[in-house]
């Protein structure tokens, strides 16, 4: 048993060889296009051939391969190693026992004798796809979650696999997240364990995410429920399948349509709300979002885009001249909305904004060079009350007062807090 896997497949893959493979399989793609060969040939190179990136306030362009993400990438990617086992299977000197495949990674049973010829001929297909591998130590071969044991009588068994490197944490029972979601991070790590591993491995897995879901804060309540939930047997996971493929296949007649509700998470009140909302509305299904997520963590990779070039945002404009400031939203460019204040600021007979008409009437000038962004919403009902929130935060600007008309009376008290904060 070996595995081989591609050095940096996405951004090596030959994209001549992407033009010749739809030309060659042209039949039986165009079964399912309306789009001629020329036009489809233009559009696989402008999506997988002019890729490119900001990095340092510069363009860079993709020379090679195909971008990490793009739309076309796991599909192109995949037609090339198609076609590369296909090439490499008639070279072979020896009949190949098994391959099978997963994106980069292959899993091959050959003689152990062939390996280095067989990684040799598999190299050979093009210079910028090359194949490291991976041998067997002690009948045991790690591939993707699983790891390949080859008993005495030949037989492969599967266990569940997790590299040396593996932190073996995962969502925190204390963290404030649904219940309901907590649940389901165990049930799927258990029956993850599970499913990848044969009958013999099962209790042994049965342990180690018991220790796994203990160091991260799982009562062990719940944790023996969910042992005692999954059965060893594989009869059990069949049977239990086979029912929920039945009762997915009921179907009620003439029920209303599903409506699905986000509703971002506070602890001790959504689950309350939640319960409520379906109680009263049966068709409701609430989905909880929540504010802390991975990527505010994290460095941000991609450079930010000036602050003139964003859009969808509730601004600031701050008076040169006065403590004056003017509070706004926008769908367009920041500098396309500064161009047209500049531009109502300007025109002393056409009715503008507040912002204007506070610079014509005192003769200020508002400084649109240092716009500062206070929020960032993209629909545009949101931004518009977000608009009034920041309105009512800010003492000093110029808006009407009919601008905020629609804010419940009940945000006073948070308002009220928000500004003693800041003060």
């Amino acid at each position: 048993m070996v595995s081989f896997d591609v050095v940096s497949l996405f951004t090596n893959v030959p994209l001549e060889i992407v033009i010749y493979l739809v030309q060659r399989h042209w039949r039986a793609i165009e079964e399912h296009t309306n789009v001629p060969l020329d036009v489809f040939l233009d559009l696989i190179d402008l999506t997988c051939m002019q890729g490119y990136f900001q990095y340092n306030d510069d363009f860079v362009r993709q020379l090679s391969g195909v971008a990490m993400g793009g739309v076309l990438s796991s599909d192109v990617a995949g037609m090339v190693m198609i076609d590369l086992i296909n090439w490499v299977i008639p070279r072979l000197p020896f009949c190949l026992r098994m391959v099978r495949r997963y994106v980069d990674d292959l899993f091959l049973i050959l003689p152990m004798a062939h390996v280095d010829d067989t990684l040799a001929i598999f190299n050979e297909y093009h210079h910028r796809l090359q194949f490291t591998c991976e041998r067997e130590v002690d009948n045991r071969l790690p591939f993707l979650d699983l790891l390949l044991v080859r008993g005495s009588s030949g037989r492969i068994s599967t266990d569940w696999y997790r590299k040396p490197s593996a932190s073996d944490r995962c969502l925190d029972f204390r963290s404030a997240h649904a219940y309901a979601m907590k649940l389901a991070c165990a049930k799927e790590l258990m029956g993850r364990a599970l499913r990848l591993s044969s009958p013999e491995y099962r209790e042994t897995n049965k342990t180690r995410v018991g220790d796994m879901l203990r160091a991260n804060g799982y009562p062990r309540s719940m944790i023996g429920r969910l042992m005692a939930e999954w059965s060893s047997s594989s009869s059990s996971t069949q049977d239990r399948q086979s029912d929920e493929v039945v009762q997915n296949e009921v179907v009620v007649p003439d029920a209303p349509p599903k409506i699905f509700m986000g509703l971002t998470y506070v602890q001790g009140i959504s689950p309350k709300l939640k319960a409520l909302l379906q109680k009263d509305v049966s068709n409701v299904s609430v989905v909880f979002k929540y504010v802390n997520k991975i990527s505010r963590l994290h460095t941000r990779l991609k450079a930010a885009d000036p602050i003139q070039l964003q859009s969808g945002v509730v601004y600031k404009v701050n008076c040169k001249d006065c403590p004056v400031c003017y509070i706004g939203h926008t769908i367009s460019y920041l500098k396309v909305r500064m161009a047209r204040h500049g531009r109502d600021c300007r025109n002393e007979h056409e009715e503008g904004t507040m912002l204007s008409q506070h610079a014509i009437e005192m003769g200020h000038v508002f400084d649109f060079e240092n716009v500062e962004i206070e929020d960032r919403e993209q629909k545009r009902g949101r931004r518009e009350f977000k608009e009034k929130l920041h309105i009512m935060l800010n003492e000093n600007c110029c808006n009407k007062r009919t601008d905020v008309n629609g804010i419940s009376s009940v945000y006073a008290g948070i308002l009220a807090d928000i500004k003693a904060a800041r003060t």
